[in-house]
């Protein structure tokens, strides 16, 4: 009955291993957060936006405020007629050792897009932000060990309609 119990056990331990080395992987969650973040941004529901991200800043100037007026200096073009809400990218910044969600503040049908980037220790708080061009979210996805796509951009997909 021992040899059994522990044979047992081996083969629970030997099944869970892989999961114990797995690498972490950004929840729908995560993602999702951030674009109803841009959107309520977009729609100047600032305080809804901030609820959202409920940031956790690292650095002790930062504050809600700050982002805000981030936001405004660095995403003028953020607009409720051109938020986009399906493309998002999740990738690790080696200099940094974190992780940098980008959500492109429009289609990023061209490298000069601007993209709302918040940086992640975990996958579930937000401690800081930036905003990149989508030519520099490339640049980063492109020297990344580690990259996320929620929806990659794809500018060739053809959409059927129906007669």
């Amino acid at each position: 009955m021992f040899k059994k119990c522990c044979a047992l056990v081996l083969c629970v331990l030997l099944a869970a291993a892989p999961l114990a080395f797995a690498e972490p992987v950004p929840s729908d969650q995560f993602f999702t957060r951030a674009k109803d973040a841009l959107e309520l941004l977009a729609k100047g529901k600032e305080k809804d936006a901030l609820e959202k991200l409920a940031f956790v800043y690292a650095l002790p100037d930062d504050s809600d405020e700050a982002f805000l007026k981030f936001v405004k200096d660095y995403l003028p073009k953020l607009d409720k007629k051109t938020v986009q809400r399906e493309v998002a990218v999740c990738y690790w910044e080696d200099v940094s050792k974190l992780w940098l969600l980008a959500v492109p503040i429009s289609e990023p049908k061209d490298d000069d897009v601007m993209a709302l980037v918040l940086l992640s220790e975990d996958f579930e708080t937000f401690t800081g932000y930036a905003a990149l061009s989508w030519a520099e979210v490339n640049e980063g996805t492109a020297n990344s060990e580690y990259v996320w796509w929620n929806v990659e951009y794809d500018p060739g997909t053809l959409a059927l309609y129906a007669d």
